[in-house]
């Protein structure tokens, strides 16, 4: 039997649920998720992480070769025959359509939790080398060091200071003289 919590912090899950036709019916007819959400028993807050479709337009594929090539999900043998000889639709709800609540799925007789996957994850792309000369930029020496800002304030305390002295100096030889 499948885990029928879902964790607040949960990503990377894939869950499959099977329809009953009146709730296929009628999410086709709504356009909406919220029926879906219902049958489920959580709010379904993100419609781009979720997929509604019938495991007989599938063809060859099946629903476990969706899974391999569109998911990343290796299902074992037994799943693979199991799903594949479902004949009704499905729903394959990714954790993020939830918006990361905390609930316990509802099993009811319109959507009955089949299975739940992680998802794989794809290798991250090789990195190489680009070749051209514009790649590898303008090499230098070390940058010159940026003067500090209070050399200034010292310099200008020190012309004041000597400006200051030869003043007393000259008000001094004035009025008592050498």
């Amino acid at each position: 039997m499948p885990d029928l919590t879902l964790s607040a912090t949960e990503h990377g899950m894939l869950r499959i649920f099977a329809l009953s036709s009146e709730l296929s019916a009628q999410l086709e007819a709504d356009g909406s998720l919220d029926a879906l959400g219902r049958a489920v028993g959580v709010e379904i807050s993100s419609a781009d992480d979720v997929q509604i479709l019938s495991v007989d337009t599938l063809g060859e594929l099946g629903l476990s070769g969706l899974l391999r090539e569109g998911y990343d999900v290796t299902p074992s043998l037994e799943d693979s025959l199991r799903l594949d000889a479902l004949g009704r639709d499905v729903a394959l709800i990714r954790s993020a359509a939830f918006g990361g609540v905390q609930a316990t799925f509802l099993q009811t007789g319109d959507a009955e939790l089949i299975a739940t996957y992680a998802e794989g994850k794809a290798p991250a792309p090789k990195f190489t080398q680009l070749e051209s000369d514009a790649a590898k930029g303008v090499l230098g020496g070390p940058a010159a060091e940026a003067p500090e800002g209070r050399n200034f304030a010292v310099r200008l305390t020190l012309i004041a200071l000597a400006a200051m002295i030869a003043a007393f100096f000259w008000v001094f030889s004035y009025y008592i003289g050498f």
